[in-house]
């Protein structure tokens, strides 16, 4: 049998070599929004609030200047419900929560919910559009579905060839991009139902963002580099630095010239778009790093001044540059 002693220092020798491969500043603080973590955390587009969906306490939104929880949102009268995903409207003026099944869209304002509806199907993400009119939902029955969430009802089907876990949606509505099972990630014109391109990948594709304009798209897929496209021509721009996980969290900044990630490892990277350089890189771990030193990264968020990270340990990092 082999000398136990020489895997052990295997082991031990490819752990420090890994997480040497993803180090950062860490993060300048960090304040707790779900005590014993989230099912999903998902910031405004101003950066200013965190929607949480948290394991063992339901949804929650909260100011994150002043620091305060505002509203507590769940999906029934009584007991908690386990919110699954989160987004907010371009303007920030509406949220939209869901769990695996049901859909709620809420004002940010009042705190008010405006409707409850069943979902089609088992949902994995969701984006909201312009005024909250309508949400795109990644599914498992392998579609991205335009709903309309004013009024209820599909208003059209978007295929893959396997699970779509994730959806994002150009500010004006207009494209929308689905990452999926079936190794692409696609961009679509919500007009029409029609695919305008389809990247290809060697693995499942768990993120696809689309920066403001809809012009650049990022991707990740599992254990791979991250990607950047040029979404008119297809063509790849560059390749992304790589990960042990996947890119969990992706954000371009307003005018598409930067670009802010997150991964399964805690890993946090500002990335210049033009050149496709790292600019800044910082790393968040678990409360108790005796269990586990990685946080999975559920959001960023570009703020004044700097940048935040949701970690799916309930707490939000402050990044200074």
């Amino acid at each position: 049998m082999p000398d136990n002693r020489f895997a052990l220092l295997c082991c031990l020798t490819l752990s420090v070599l890994l997480s040497g491969c993803e180090q950062g500043k860490a993060p300048s603080s960090s304040r707790e929004v779900a005590r014993q973590g989230a099912y999903s955390m998902q910031f405004s587009h101003s950066g200013q609030h965190v929607m949480v969906g948290s394991l063992h306490h339901g949804g929650s939104l909260w100011s994150l200047a002043p620091f305060e929880r505002r509203y507590d949102w769940n999906h029934m009268a009584e007991g908690y419900s386990n919110l699954t995903s989160l987004a907010f409207s371009p303007q920030d003026q509406y949220v939209a929560t869901t769990d695996l099944r049901t859909i709620v869209l809420w004002q940010l304002e009042n705190g008010e919910a405006v409707w409850f509806w069943n979902a089609p199907g088992d949902i994995e993400d969701i984006a909201l559009g312009p005024n909250g009119d309508f949400a795109l939902l990644a599914m498992q029955d392998y579609t991205a579905t335009l709903f309309d969430s004013k009024n209820g009802g599909i208003l059209r089907r978007l295929a893959h060839d396997g699970i779509v876990y994730d959806v994002s949606l150009s500010s004006n509505g207009l494209l929308a991009a689905s990452a999926s099972d079936d190794l692409t990630a696609k961009v679509w014109n919500l007009q029409n139902g029609e695919q305008l391109q389809s990247f290809e990948h060697a693995n499942q594709v768990r993120t696809a963002e689309l920066s403001a304009k809809g012009d650049v798209l990022f991707t990740s897929a599992m254990s791979s580099s991250g990607k950047l496209w040029d979404v008119r021509s297809g063509q790849l721009l560059h390749k992304l630095g790589n990960t042990r996980g996947y890119f969990s969290a992706a954000r371009f900044d307003d005018n598409g010239r930067q670009l802010l990630t997150g991964t399964t490892s805690g890993l946090i990277s500002l990335w210049d778009v033009s050149s496709g350089k790292l600019v800044q890189q910082w790393h968040a771990e678990q409360r108790d790093s005796w269990v586990n030193k990685s946080v999975v990264i559920e959001d960023v968020a570009f703020i004044a001044g700097g940048y935040r990270a949701a970690g799916a340990n309930g707490l939000v990092f402050e990044l200074q540059k």
